[in-house]
């Protein structure tokens, strides 16, 4: 009796925890099914996992915090010019973004954005991060919070002017020969990403559809979106989306990078696509949804398109490996024999269009100070022939030439010995202000 009695007990849990695990499913998703209780029981499901999140900032920095190496800690500055990088951090309740002058380490301006407004239009984690920041007329800037539904725009005072929540927007924005900005972006449904689908052999997997995204920057209106699975489709370049290594983010869109000005490889309104997943930077024409283009070169995971020249583009190299495929375990003999190949800078390429050719910028700089992110990561050329570099995995800002380096730097935060993760810097001189103000 007893043991019928215990099995009887078992069986009763078990349905409970059935039962416990659709509500938390449910109110998880984003459903309101349960009418008043959805939140009652959002709130005691999320328990365990927040007394998670306070042990480890009170043991732990959190992750927008890196660790501070010896070697990290002796910042060089050589600057003879006024250089300024605007980027973002999180201080406490609130995200801040500042404008810093590096050549004398001064900050000339910085905006703030609460925690609490965020949180009208999603929930913010403890490790969400804003960026890039781009500034306006003004001194306004737009903000993206990535990864997150919210495109923001605010005045010099940090005054909210507009607000756009329709897409989960992420990565580079950048602004075309019209004033309007490009960013990347993912469809949403109450801050959940709606997938696409493949199906092989009757296996159905979801997968995360990239959109291009066009917004007015005065109105903060979506002006165009469309799809990347559409694009590829519709120019029957399917191959080049089964080609990706990763199955449910086979495109991992982080740049698009409008043509301001016609030449003979390229027109106003151009846009030129940078996907990290497949290693592809294509060349869209959204006037005709025509493919242009398609370059494949010796680069992997790049990050930052720009337009150096009438016919040349230059392209952060991440110079990094596929790390997140699974594989059946192989059976490997025991060995000690030494490493024969060792990956430990990135670059910055120049694709020119009239040779068909490749060549590297300041690569003896890059491989003498290990200068390398396997992610992220962005650069800017000055007229000066100055290369700006963000490496954002160690969270050093760097400009080089070819005689050296001529600032090595880190954004100190208010934890001894770690600094910010700098959050996709954008770079500023003097004129470039002026014309702002």
């Amino acid at each position: 009796m007893k043991i019928i009695k215990k099995i009887a007990l078992v069986i009763i849990v078990l349905f409970l925890l059935m039962v416990w695990s659709g509500l938390v499913r449910n109110v998880s998703l984003g459903e309101r099914s349960l009418g008043i209780l959805t939140e009652p029981v959002k709130s005691f499901s999320e328990v365990l996992s927040n007394i998670k999140k306070t042990y480890t900032y009170i043991f732990k920095a959190p992750d927008y915090y890196i660790k501070t190496k010896d070697t990290d800690a002796l910042n060089i500055n050589n600057l003879d010019y006024n250089l300024y990088g605007l980027y973002s951090y999180r201080n406490g309740d609130a995200f801040k973004i500042e404008l810093k002058n590096f050549k004398d380490n001064s900050i000339k301006h910085e905006w703030q954005v609460p925690v609490s407004r965020l949180s009208e239009a999603y929930q913010v984690d403890g490790n969400d991060r804003l960026y890039p920041a781009t500034l306006m007329q003004n001194f306004d800037i737009i903000v993206s919070c990535n990864e997150r539904p919210g495109l923001l725009r605010m005045d010099s005072n940090s005054k909210e002017k507009w607000f756009n929540n329709d897409f989960i927007f992420h990565h580079a924005m950048n602004l075309d020969s019209l004033g309007h900005m490009w960013i990347p972006a993912v469809k949403h449904e109450n801050g959940l990403m709606v997938p696409m689908t493949v199906s092989v052999e009757g296996h159905t997997t979801n997968y995360r559809d990239d959109l291009i995204v066009q917004v007015d920057a005065n109105t903060g209106k979506t002006l165009y979106s469309k799809s990347l699975t559409e694009i590829f489709l519709e120019n029957n370049l399917a191959h080049l989306i089964n080609k990706s290594p990763y199955v449910i983010d086979p495109f991992h869109l982080n740049d698009i990078q409008p043509v301001l000005e016609s030449t003979d490889y390229f027109k106003e309104g151009d846009l030129f696509l940078s996907f990290r997943s497949n290693s592809l930077v294509v060349q869209f024409r959204p006037l005709t949804n025509k493919v242009i283009k398609v370059i494949e070169g010796p680069f992997t995971f790049q990050h930052d398109i720009d337009i150096i020249s009438p016919n040349s583009i230059a392209i952060l190299n991440n110079n990094t490996i596929v790390t997140q495929v699974s594989y059946n375990e192989i059976e490997f003999k025991p060995t000690n024999q030494s490493i024969e190949r060792k990956i430990n800078h990135s670059n910055v390429l120049i694709y020119n269009f009239e040779e068909d050719a490749y060549s590297s910028l300041y690569e003896a700089q890059f491989i003498e100070h290990d200068i390398f992110t396997g992610a992220e990561g962005l650069y800017r050329l000055f007229p000066n022939g100055d290369l700006f570099f963000e490496e954002q995995g160690s969270g050093i800002l760097w400009v080089i030439n070819q005689s050296g380096v001529v600032l090595k730097a880190t954004l100190k935060s208010d934890i001894e010995g770690y600094h910010y993760l700098p959050n996709w810097t954008t770079t500023y001189l003097d004129s470039e202000l002026e014309s702002l103000k």
